[in-house]
């Protein structure tokens, strides 16, 4: 998924991740899903939206782990405080399948 993503975005990359935002994500498809799976379906994706960041790093003598090692720092995290998200299916025709993802930074 990062690598796709990372293909697909590779012009527009940000100098550094929106603090907060809102994530629209849109799931363009010929059959219809059910709520979980496309709620469900989009966690590696946001995943993938997120920063990498240490863990670990105030413990004297611990080892440093990344947790979310692939994100591409278009947002910083994906919790609540950083982040909404409206994730939504939408019927298509078989050749018109794609996923669109729209971030909108939610300026303070």
């Amino acid at each position: 998924m990062a690598r796709a993503v990372a293909a697909a975005t590779v012009q527009l990359r940000i100098p550094e991740p929106f603090q907060k935002a809102h994530v629209t994500i849109e799931r363009y498809s010929c059959g219809t899903p059910d709520h979980d799976g496309v709620v469900g379906g989009a966690k590696f994706l946001i995943d993938t939206l997120t920063t990498p960041r240490l863990l670990n790093v105030r413990k004297p003598g611990a080892r440093q782990r990344v947790k979310n090692k692939r994100g591409l720092g278009f947002i910083v995290d994906d919790g609540p405080h950083y982040a909404t998200f409206d994730i939504r299916a939408v019927k298509s025709r078989l050749c018109a399948q794609k996923t669109v993802v729209t971030i909108t930074e939610i300026l303070p």
